[in-house]
């Protein structure tokens, strides 16, 4: 006898299947200890508990930003700028005063003075401040 004929003859079958069930079921058992790990991790290394201090938080209320494209609050946040700049500048050297000192959204709020007619053209690129 050879071949399947002796596997079938000698249970060989029912061996295979159950060994293949408990190599399999090893594997499940280990990939859920490994996943379980970092549980037991955190077990170990937790502190010794403090004892609890209670402190009532102080609630925040939100304010909405101010509105760049509101033309006084533009005026008012760039005023500063105006003061440090001669009375006839470029627009290029007022950008770069708002960049340095970090003023948010300079582009709209220049262009929301323009647009109101407080920043007044003189030609070849320089400007004037109405206040």
């Amino acid at each position: 006898m050879i071949g399947l004929e002796a596997i079938a003859h000698n249970n060989g079958w029912t061996i295979a299947v159950t060994g293949a069930c408990i190599v399999f079921s090893g594997l499940a058992a280990l990939s859920f200890v490994i996943s379980q790990l970092h549980k037991l991790i955190a077990l170990l290394d937790r502190p010794p508990k403090a004892p609890e201090v209670i402190v009532e938080e102080q609630k925040i209320i939100w304010t909405p930003p101010e509105s760049p494209n509101d033309i006084e609050v533009a005026a008012r946040l760039l005023q500063p700028l105006f003061d440090e700049l001669s009375p006839e500048f470029e627009l290029f050297e007022l950008y770069e005063l708002a960049r340095k000192y970090h003023l948010p959204h300079p582009h709209l709020s220049i262009r929301c003075l323009r647009n109101a007619g407080r920043l007044e053209s003189l030609g070849d690129g320089f400007f004037r401040f109405h206040a």
